[in-house]
């Protein structure tokens, strides 16, 4: 029944609305909302009065926000040339999805040095791993857009082994 009722009340709202904004945040934002839009705050941090009410995304930003570049693909080639990288996902990122992201790097060029293979952390599955010549790309399992957040415990052996060059 509940289920029901929750499914039923999404729907309408989804229905009702028409006008299609941003992606959701991905993280819940309410303290910092709350605190960022107290008079005290506003005070301290010498927001005029005028200024509407702190958010944590804003259309109208987002969509006058220009953007100088439609790949990043030369910038990746130029910094792998010259340093080691990561770049790691979430595997249920919704804002930032780990396959376009695995396949932005394949499409570097760069030499595979280890196929994609699971990595754990605790004696559990923690993800997978696929290394490259200077970079390395890794998932980290049932985690979403804020790793570190999400899965605290894989993302500091995440972090410490492509730190110190040990394995995933």
């Amino acid at each position: 029944m509940r289920k029901h009722h929750f499914h039923k009340t999404m729907m309408m709202k989804a229905k009702s609305n028409k006008n299609v904004k941003l992606d959701p945040p991905c993280t819940n934002g309410t303290n910092l909302l709350n605190y960022l839009n107290t008079p005290e705050v506003r005070t301290a941090l010498h927001i005029p009065l005028d200024v509407g009410k702190f958010e944590l995304c804003n259309d109208e930003v987002n969509f006058k926000y220009k953007r100088e570049y439609s790949t990043m693909k030369p910038q990746y080639q130029y910094l792998t040339s010259q340093v080691r990288g990561l770049i790691y996902n979430g595997d249920i990122d919704m804002a930032c999805n780990f396959l376009g992201d695995e396949w932005f790097v394949e499409s570097l060029g760069l030499q595979v040095k280890e196929g994609r293979r699971m990595w754990h952390q605790g004696g559990q599955v923690a993800g997978f791993v696929k290394r490259f010549a200077n970079l390395d790309l890794v998932t980290v399992r049932g985690a979403g857009h804020m790793v570190p957040e999400d899965k605290p415990a894989p993302a500091l052996k995440m972090i410490t082994s492509f730190i110190f060059q040990k394995p995933y």
